[in-house]
């Protein structure tokens, strides 16, 4: 099971999405590249992330509300998941 704690349903779809696309379909595998993920976001928007925990909102709608692509954040989802799928998906992807 995923353990999305504040994450709106439109981004922890998005989220579960970016994975699959990029080969990766287990659970604790998508748990663990979204651990990854808030620890890259805590680094490069700590008061964002701060402030996403303090008021309880989803990240990504923090993130679009202040004006940042989310794109960026897809693509390390992706670079996650692609690193921790099985290798038959990574010579599909």
């Amino acid at each position: 099971m995923l353990r999305f704690r504040y994450t709106c349903l439109r981004h922890q779809e998005a989220f579960v999405a970016a994975a699959h696309r990029a080969g990766c379909r287990e659970l604790e595998k998508m748990d663990e590249i979204r651990r990854k993920t808030l620890a890259w976001l805590s680094a490069r928007f700590p008061r964002l992330v701060l402030e996403h925990f303090n008021e309880e909102s989803c990240i990504a709608c923090k993130l679009e509300a202040n004006g940042f692509d989310t794109h960026e954040v897809e693509r390390v989802v992706s670079d996650f998941a692609r690193e921790m799928a099985p290798e038959t998906a990574k010579d599909h992807c």
